[in-house]
């Protein structure tokens, strides 16, 4: 490969996943959706991943994430390297919809795989019936 030749995309054999800390804001809910390189060689993610929520027993909890946004630039990852997107709901109470369940796991498919990857739920939760996600950016959060 040459070194102006872009690294191939991330494969979900070559990635980790992780959610970030829940943040809030306004009656909002954000959490970085943390994907890294776990491979030796650099790859790139562009887009939006797909993004479902998971029950303890492995059934999907709601509908898919929503993908919200532009594409950014391609993201490119070094060995160890990670880039994020964005889980967006809002606060419980904040409109009439109830909220979703726990889950117990999110899982998501990497932009351009049909290998998804999982990760515990941490204490994010689907409020509202807004569910979405922002395409791939830079760093492990915003």
């Amino acid at each position: 490969m040459s070194a102006s030749a872009p690294p191939g995309r991330c494969t979900r054999d070559r990635l980790d996943l992780s959610l970030g800390r829940v943040s809030a804001g306004a009656g909002n809910r954000y959490a970085p959706l943390v994907f890294t390189n776990t491979g030796p060689e650099p790859c790139s993610l562009r887009g939006h991943p797909g993004v479902t929520l998971i029950d303890s027993a492995g059934d999907r909890i709601g509908e898919p994430a929503e993908r919200r946004g532009p594409n950014a630039p391609a993201v490119r990852l070094e060995p160890g390297g990670s880039a994020h997107a964005v889980l967006h709901t809002v606060a419980e109470g904040v409109t009439d919809e109830p909220c979703w369940k726990p889950a117990a796991r999110v899982q998501a498919y990497p932009p351009g795989s049909t290998w998804a990857l999982r990760t515990p739920a941490e204490s994010f939760r689907v409020c509202g019936d807004v569910f979405e996600v922002r395409a791939v950016e830079p760093g492990k959060r915003p």
